[in-house]
């Protein structure tokens, strides 16, 4: 299992947090998809 922390830039996050916000995806189906530790990192 890999610990080492991970940079996303900003463009990254931004267009994760537009499409939760727009309601294209939930916070879960993001974390998923991008294979995050927590849905609660998309919030």
């Amino acid at each position: 299992m890999d610990s080492t922390p991970r940079s996303f830039s900003f463009e990254f996050k931004l267009d994760v947090v537009r499409r939760f916000v727009d309601g294209e995806a939930t916070a879960a189906e993001l974390a998923h998809e991008h294979d995050l530790s927590s849905p609660d990192l998309v919030k």
